[in-house]
């Protein structure tokens, strides 16, 4: 890679024309958030590449960095990036003249006490369906990779319907491409930045993040897993502190289903109906739900446990086998999930190590029997379990009993766990 086609890649940002409103005059330190927001993201992007980063530049206005910590900045990043790549790169935050790049005024932008964090996803819909009854003044907000078009079509036709009984707005904030060279680690971090420029634009005192707890920690179920750190909470936390030097101010990120299962999360919902409309898989591209991916599958068996309509999905690993039909994912979840409540004490301590650094112990157990939980609605009330899972979940059964899945589906279904929105990120 030549060093203008890495700077190309590094310093790429959105040619949307409608993020055009970020060179306003008024606009300096949004737009300054939303640069260092996209260097970041890109910087996985080279990496995956194959090209090796020692250090990089990141560019701020005098402007903003004036009366602000930018040397704690520059140190933020550098443990962010030791963790989510196990990188150790050297930032340098370079202050430059922005003045003759700025053109004309901020257009007015109506304030709202509280920003949403909206993908179009079963955790971040129910999150803004809930924050709406529980604030009442709640503004949605999408982070859109211009290459991935199918998720702007999904955002605008779950909106449109949520209208129908709810008045929402939602704002759509255009970011780099997100490729196809797999999972992004750290796009968690680009759209956490991303809420913070309308936090700032509409002086804003929350922003929400709706995502469910065993996303947030998910464990490895093999030692050299890859899994999310998207909104792992040091990536948040490391996103609270470079917001409030940006912000000059405190704001309140608040992560309300941390506590909750897919299942518990989607059975909150004030209006199940929407569900149907969403979309979990891990990739936007095609603008459908696969089936085979991690997000699918779990979203399948906690729609099952909830008793939700559920989506359309191309691929059905729980039942037979066809052409295409991918059930590692599946298998390696049902694995751990009978590890949790059978084999605790003997499990690796690589898929234990989130549970225990923060204390999750008692969410996973409930994670894990509504995986099983939803095998046995499937298999009594659906079809047959294709014969590759059909082992782990008659041992199981035998284990457990029938009774207990029975109390945990009927828990659920009761609606017994409520989101949290005084859960803050400290």
């Amino acid at each position: 890679m030549t060093i203008h086609d890495f700077n190309k890649i590094i310093y790429r940002v959105s040619n949307n024309s409608t993020m055009r409103f970020l060179n306003s005059r008024d606009a300096y330190v949004e737009k300054d958030m939303y640069t260092l927001a996209c260097v970041v993201f890109n910087i996985e992007r080279v990496i995956k590449n194959g090209y090796k980063i020692s250090s990089v530049q990141i560019p701020i206005s005098y402007e903003t960095a004036t009366g602000r910590d930018i040397e704690k900045i520059e140190i933020l990043l550098n443990k962010l990036f030791k963790f989510v790549l196990i990188e150790n790169i050297h930032v340098v935050i370079k202050q430059i003249d922005t003045k003759k790049n700025r053109r004309g005024i901020l257009p007015k932008i109506e304030n709202y006490d509280n920003i949403c964090l909206f993908s179009g996803g079963i955790d971040s819909l129910s999150a803004l369906l809930n924050s709406i009854k529980y604030f009442k003044n709640v503004h949605g907000l999408f982070a859109s990779h211009i290459d991935q078009s199918w998720g702007v079509n999904i955002v605008h036709n779950l909106i449109a319907k949520i209208q129908t009984v709810e008045n929402v707005d939602c704002s759509i904030i255009y970011v780099p491409e997100m490729e196809s060279r797999g999972y992004s680690q750290l796009r968690g971090f680009l759209y956490v930045l991303c809420g913070a420029i309308h936090v700032r634009l509409r002086n804003s005192k929350n922003l929400i993040i709706g995502e469910c707890g065993p996303t947030m920690y998910q464990p490895r179920f093999a030692q050299f897993d890859t899994v999310t750190m998207t909104t792992h909470p040091y990536v948040i936390g490391i996103a609270k502190e470079i917001i409030e030097i940006f912000l000059k101010r405190k704001v309140n990120l608040i992560l309300p289903y941390e506590n909750m299962t897919k299942a518990e999360v989607m059975i909150s919902s004030p209006y199940e109906k929407f569900f149907k409309y969403s979309h979990s898989c891990i990739s936007l591209r095609f603008g459908k739900n696969d089936g085979n991916c991690y997000g699918c599958v779990v979203r399948r068996l906690g729609a099952l446990v909830a008793g939700i309509e559920d989506t359309f999905y191309q691929k059905n690993p729980l039942g037979e086998i066809r052409k295409n039909t991918d059930i590692d994912n599946l298998s390696s979840l049902l694995s751990f999930s009978y590890d949790m409540l059978i084999n605790y004490n003997s499990m690796p301590y690589f898929s234990k190590e989130n549970i225990v650094d923060y204390d999750k112990k008692d969410l996973f157990k409930r994670f894990s029997i509504d995986n099983f939980a939803a095998l046995y609605i499937y298999q009594n009330n659906i079809g047959k379990l294709n014969g590759y899972i059909l082992p782990i979940y008659n041992e199981f059964i035998s284990r457990i009993g029938e009774e207990k899945i029975k109390k945990r589906i009927e828990k659920v279904r009761n609606n017994t766990f409520k989101p949290n929105f005084k859960k803050f990120v400290p």
